[in-house]
């Protein structure tokens, strides 16, 4: 574990934080370079990419501290929540920087499928590239395993000495492989939204069967996480667009 990477005083950057900075890049290079094949417009993708960044990050933390802070405290002193560094949920982030993405769009006059086509790649290795953020922190763990790989996590948030699932291995090893097949599918001649739709069904397929064996936030359906319930959601949107394309291109 390296959960720190340079302190200087009370100033520190946590592996964790440079690893989030180094996704949103890689993010913004791999879906740059999709926009410009696709002939979509330089300007767009930056507002993309800022509406993302901010919505993303917003959206992690208010997700975040739902689940994890009393709502009366939250309401007494928001801003002293939203200012703690850490505390990250990633699907409160995905969830309000696709609908800021949406709202870009609409005021670009583009289709959002195209525009989550062009960036369905760089989703999914931004994921597994964050998931390495999480792993040199000891943060999203998995459940405790005798498995020869398992691992303690001394100084993890929270600490274990019981060696658990290298769960952030798991789904960086997974959406990688994720993002090689995405990759290599994206020149087929499909209609607009294919790729986006085997994204979101990959994606929730991942995130829905690794949270069998992680410590997560248990939701109010008994047996499933909050996680598990989003991932749900992403598997209905992406299977119900991947059906819709597939009808409308037999009828024609």
């Amino acid at each position: 574990m390296f959960p720190e990477l340079l302190r200087i005083g009370d100033f520190h950057i946590t592996s964790f934080g440079a690893m989030v900075a180094i996704s949103f890049l890689v993010a913004f290079w791999i879906s740059g370079m999709e926009f410009e094949r696709k002939g979509m417009s330089r300007r767009l993708h930056e507002h993309i990419f800022l509406a993302a960044l901010v919505g993303g990050i917003l959206g992690a933390k208010l997700l975040f501290l739902i689940e994890n802070v009393p709502l009366s405290d939250l309401v007494s002193y928001p801003m002293h929540y939203l200012l703690l560094r850490g505390g990250l949920t990633f699907y409160g982030g995905l969830f309000l920087a696709l609908f800021a993405s949406f709202v870009i769009t609409k005021k670009h006059k583009e289709s959002f499928w195209k525009v989550l086509d062009a960036t369905a790649p760089a989703l999914a290795i931004a994921y597994a590239t964050g998931r390495v953020g999480c792993l040199l922190v000891g943060d999203d763990y998995g459940i405790a395993s005798t498995l020869p790989w398992a691992m303690p996590f001394p100084k993890g948030s929270p600490p274990t000495l019981e060696a658990v699932h290298p769960t952030q291995i798991y789904e960086t090893i997974i959406m990688s492989f994720v993002f090689l097949a995405l990759w290599k599918i994206r020149k087929k001649d499909k209609p607009i939204g294919w790729l986006a739709s085997i994204y979101l069904g990959l994606a929730g397929l991942e995130r829905f069967f690794v949270e069998f064996i992680r410590n997560t936030t248990e939701s109010p359906i008994s047996g499933l996480s909050v996680a598990q319930i989003m991932a749900l959601a992403l598997i209905l949107v992406g299977a119900l667009k991947y059906i819709s394309l597939r009808k409308h291109n037999e009828a024609s």
